[in-house]
């Protein structure tokens, strides 16, 4: 008898073999992937056979997205099965932890190749805020490209758009400045994860230039005083010089 995870297994070998020849069956195999992900899921954290089958079921999905990233109008039929999968992930307070890293490469792909970005797909930034702030703050170099893809896919939108919290709403502008400062001044964060922060400054800049000249005081704040660190330090990081 084989198991479903044995199924999935092969499936990958074979999807990583036959990746560029995938196109007509992309949407069908990631309708199945997707299903079969919400079955692992519902077995149970204590299924560590399920799991991992669960983890191999994204694998193959991003698997799929890469073989198919040269025809991005796909990506619009496996829309309605991934984007749920993504929100499921990241807007759990951290209980689907171990498929983070998957679910960030998946809404990498969906906010890069395609042209336009959908309204569903948009919903996933303030979970990433929210993801950040309470429990995947080590995720920090994973985030980037999606948020990096936001806005520059739709600035328009990006400098407009909020979220209604306890507290009132939040433009997703300030959750971008807020991402940056606490990656910057927190001391576990790594060269490469506060790099990567300040990299979400510099599309900012470039993406809405004119639009955000009332936030340069605070960007100046921020890379002055990280700058003022470096120049000081027994072994400054030229590359936070850089940036």
């Amino acid at each position: 008898e084989i198991g479903n995870d044995e199924v999935v297994a092969a499936l990958q070998v074979i999807i990583d073999t036959f990746g560029e020849h995938i196109e007509p069956h992309a949407i069908a195999l990631v309708t199945q992937l997707s299903g079969a992900f919400k079955n692992y899921v519902d077995a149970g954290e204590d299924d560590d056979d399920a799991a991992m089958a669960a983890a191999q079921c994204l694998e193959c999905i991003n698997t799929v997205l890469k073989g198919t990233c040269e025809h991005p109008e796909l990506y619009k039929g496996m829309e309605p099965h991934l984007i749920p999968l993504v929100l499921q992930i990241l807007g759990n307070d951290g209980e689907y932890l171990e498929y983070v890293e998957f679910a960030l490469d998946t809404l990498t792909f969906l906010t890069y190749f395609p042209p336009v970005l959908s309204p569903q797909i948009w919903e996933a930034f303030p979970l990433l805020y929210s993801a950040f702030d309470a429990w995947a703050f080590d995720y920090m170099i994973l985030m980037a490209p999606p948020l990096n893809n936001f806005i520059s896919k739709d600035p328009r939108h990006f400098l407009t758009a909020a979220v209604d919290t306890p507290e009132g709403p939040v433009k997703y502008l300030d959750m971008i400045f807020s991402i940056v400062s606490k990656t910057v001044h927190e001391d576990r964060s790594s060269e490469s994860e506060q790099r990567k922060a300040l990299s979400l400054y510099m599309s900012v800049l470039h993406n809405c230039t004119g639009q955000v000249d009332n936030y340069l005081t605070v960007m100046n704040d921020i890379t002055l005083g990280k700058l003022g660190q470096q120049v000081n330090a027994e072994n400054p990081s030229t590359r936070h010089v850089i940036f």
